[in-house]
């Protein structure tokens, strides 16, 4: 799966408590499929540490991103727990983009 924001970089998985989801290397972003952030926020933060360490970027925030999963355009929402960050969300296959640094805005 190729990075949303970065077009072009291949996305690393990472298995944290049975739910695998994948990341940038480069801008630190993480996809999520569809129920597995949800699943992962039900964990200590202690537990996803290594993954939240991304640094907010404005720049990418203005950048709309196709999915991996399926190609469609990402529509960008406000998170549910915190209404400043605004994820970037598949219409089709449910799946969440979250830029560097959210995850660890939404852990809180």
């Amino acid at each position: 799966m190729k990075c949303p924001k970065c077009k072009q970089i291949e996305l690393k998985s990472y298995v944290i408590n049975e739910i695998e989801v994948d990341q940038c290397p480069t801008c630190r972003g993480i996809w999520f499929d569809e129920q597995e952030l949800p699943a992962l926020l039900t964990h200590s933060s202690k537990d996803f540490k290594s993954l939240a360490q991304g640094k907010e970027r404005s720049d990418l925030d203005k950048i709309s991103g196709q999915c991996p999963v399926d190609d469609s355009d990402l529509m960008r929402v406000f998170s549910q727990p915190d209404r400043n960050v605004v994820i970037d969300r598949c219409p089709k296959c449910l799946g969440v983009w979250l830029d560097g640094g959210e995850l660890k805005r939404l852990a809180k």
